[in-house]
Order: C-alpha cells, then structure tokens, then sequence
C-alpha cells in the first residue's frame, strides 16, 4: 500500500523552499583557459539547487543499497567520484584512508572501485589549502580538473572545520576551486555527497561538538566560530564542562538550504541537539540521519537508503520559553522516514509503502537516559503500537535533568514494515524535570 500525504497533512513537514538568489564571480581572471568567462551560479527556489547524497557515518562497505543509489544518482554506469579528504587532520592522513583499508573498512579507492565508480583524490587539506585550492598553482589547477570531471564529489568524515579551513578564503569567500564545485553543482553536472563531517558540512551554517545534554544545559549559547577555528566551545578553557558538552557553528558549504543537517543521529542521541542548534542559527528545519543510512536530495525531492532512519525537524509551530535557564521547546514537529520512503518538500507528499499502524496493544518505552545510543529511536517506535499518548523520558544526568516528551497528536500517523517505521507529525518537547 502506497499513502500519498496531502497538502493539509504537509503541514508535519513545513515548507523547506526558501526564495534564494545567489550570484558568485570569480574575484579576478585567471587563466584563459581554465576561465575562458566569468560564469554566474543560477538563482533557484528550489531546496536544493542539484543532487545532494548525504550519508549519516558509519557506512558498512556491505550496504549496497546505499551505493548503488548514490551511483545511480549520476545517470551514468561508471561515474567519476572525486574523493575529498580535507576532513582529516592532515593532507597525508586523508591520503592513508583513500589509499588503505583500515581493520573494519576498505580503502575509500577500493571501496568505490569496488561499487562501479572511477575513483580519484583531491589533494586538498587545511596544512596546503593555499596551494591546493587555487588556480594559480599547480596542484590547485589540478585539483580544480578532477572537480571539473566529477559526476560526484565525496567529502569525507572528520571535522566539518576543516572542510571549512580547506575550502573557504582567510576572509570566508570561496576558494577557485570551492566556485568551480558551485559552478558544477548548480548546473546538474556534479552530485554533492559526503559523510559524517562531510554530511555536517553541506548546510549553512554548519555546527558541532558537544551533545544533546550540554546544548540543553547551555540553553542554545553555541559559541560562533571562524574560519580556521575548531567548532569546541573553549570560551571557559578546553577542559571545562563547556568545552566538553557544548559547541559552536561556523559558516557552511550551504549545498543544502533551509535546514541544519546532522550526522549519526540516534546512534549519539544528537535529536535534541539538533533542536537546540536550529534556535542557536534561526534555522527552522533540520535533517538528520543516522549510522549506515542515506538521504538523497534532488532539489526538492527526497529518499531514504539504508539501515537506520532519517529524521525531518520542523519547529515552524514551535514556542521557546525562558523560564528555566535551561533550553525549553513545545510543539517541535518530527518526521521519521527509513528505506524506501520519499518525500517532495515543495509539495509536501510523503509516498510509503509500509502499512498504516492500527494495534495500540503495546508498552511504551520510557528511557532513563534518553540521550543514549537509540533510547529516541525506542521511544518514538513504542508508541506506534501503544494506547499511550505519549513516551516521557529523562536525561541521565541530573541537577538538571532534561526532560524528554514525544507526544501523539490528532494528525500523528504510524506505517510500519517489518523493523522498518514512518511517522508523520509527532511532537516533541524539551523541558527540565
């Protein structure tokens, strides 16, 4: 069975479409032959202006589902993939992964040989991205050829601060070859992949560091970071407690528009910091998506691949109250989706084909650490079969202890296949006990 949402239920998912008119030139010509014109990036209403694969970590080399999409994305049976390494620490600790398999994972050459691509290295990091970045070297002209002939470009895991650091100017701008990517992007030649920190780094802005309990306890004081700077909120020292649950944003790649977007959700408990950030950046919707599972955006069509889930947060309806000094939302939307789902976020259909969820005969879960590996996934699942209204869970930590309610509404809908669930329109609140 098939369930098309219609445009009074859409609401659960908000609208993501934001009126964008971006134009980007190069700073000065260069050379003729690399920039034969001064080329303009498109302006677009779409959500995203191309193909975006996102992948939330933790990628099993055996899951093919999710390679072969992001293969079939390009169109093409053997695509180029240009693998970005600028996420590790180091231009030479980026070229072991894409060279060598590790005591879990293949190589990411072999790995995407392996998948039908046609596999290369972008020899780019944050200790040579003067060099690396730029037209006017050697190595940048060669790194701005590959990105020229990508049909995807991969961005790696790490630290998103450092994709930053490698592709953006001292000053924020971007780079030659950060241009030459839009240029690709906005024109449909090249799909937009990443991982992880690679996932983080599409939005803009991006944030990380911290968990769900230290953003809570922080009450959204992300601290704003620069170019060249960590995400870690170091205002009180690097061992403070701040330092180690908080932490900051900085600008983004922005290949997705309108919405945060996070990585390993579940498997790290981050849906509560995810909430907490978009009031942070006044974004009104986040994406995120778990361990060994995918989200394919193509402009403003979206499907789910993989293993786990893929969370849509829209907090469009929301109230943020003061009356703590800890964080506080009521009436934040959620929207669960795995394998197989897919959803327009212009229109607002949500396409199924897992059964819609009558049995109310379970138990509910309520979590006692509900920022733990998979404690939201558990609560918001018992529910589907369960006469309660709502899960009620708390932090493990106390003196506060966050308090977590996912809430059933008259427009709350669960569709269920196997493991595998979808919901539409649940609530959540955020509070202290």
């Amino acid at each position: 069975m098939k369930v098309v949402l219609n445009s009074h239920q859409y609401a659960v998912l908000g609208v993501f479409v934001l009126v964008i008119s971006q134009t980007v030139s190069l700073p000065y010509e260069k050379n003729s032959v690399l920039y034969p014109s001064k080329r303009q990036i498109p302006s677009s209403n779409h959500f995203t202006t191309g193909k975006v694969f996102l992948l939330g970590g933790a990628t099993d080399d055996k899951s093919s589902s999710i390679y072969n999409a992001l293969r079939k994305s390009t169109g093409k049976v053997n695509p180029t993939i240009a693998v970005v390494i600028s996420a590790a620490s180091s231009l030479a600790v980026g070229l072991e992964a894409y060279y060598e398999p590790d005591e879990v994972s293949k190589s990411y050459e072999q790995l995407f040989t392996d998948y039908g691509f046609q596999p290369s290295v972008v020899l780019l990091a944050q200790d040579n991205y003067n060099e690396g970045g730029n037209v006017s070297t050697q190595l940048g002209a060669q790194n701005i050829e590959i990105i020229r002939n990508a049909d995807v470009v991969f961005f790696n895991g790490g630290d998103q601060s450092r994709h930053t650091r490698s592709w953006f100017n001292d000053d924020g701008s971007d780079s030659d070859i950060l241009h030459e990517l839009r240029l690709r992007f906005a024109s449909g030649e090249t799909v937009i992949a990443g991982t992880s920190a690679g996932l983080a780094i599409q939005s803009n802005p991006t944030f990380g560091e911290g968990r769900s309990y230290g953003y809570y306890y922080f009450d959204a004081d992300l601290k704003p970071c620069q170019i060249g700077e960590s995400l870690l909120d170091d205002r009180q020292g690097q061992d403070s407690f701040r330092a180690q649950e908080n932490g900051g944003y900085m600008k983004g790649f922005e290949f997705v528009r309108g919405a945060l977007t996070d990585s390993h959700f579940d498997a790290r408990g981050r849906f509560a910091r995810l909430v907490v950030a978009m009031r942070a950046t006044n974004k009104l919707f986040g994406v995120g998506v778990d361990e060994d599972t995918a989200l394919f955006i193509n402009q403003d069509n979206a499907t789910v691949f993989g293993r786990y889930g893929v969370w849509i947060v829209n907090s469009t309806e929301a109230s943020f109250t003061n009356s703590t000094q800890y964080f506080e939302a009521t009436n934040v939307k959620i929207n669960y989706l795995t394998e197989g789902d897919s959803f327009d976020i212009s229109t607002g259909q949500l396409v199924t084909s897992k059964n819609l969820v009558t049995e109310s005969d379970g138990e509910v879960y309520e979590s006692e650490d509900i920022f733990d590996t998979d404690e939201a996934l558990k609560s918001i699942s018992s529910l589907a079969t369960s006469a309660s209204m709502a899960s009620v869970g708390s932090s493990f930590e106390t003196e506060p202890t966050a308090r977590i309610v996912f809430q059933k509404t008259a427009s709350t809908k669960f569709f269920k296949e196997g493991n595998n669930l979808a919901i539409t329109n649940m609530q959540l609140d955020i509070g202290t006990m």
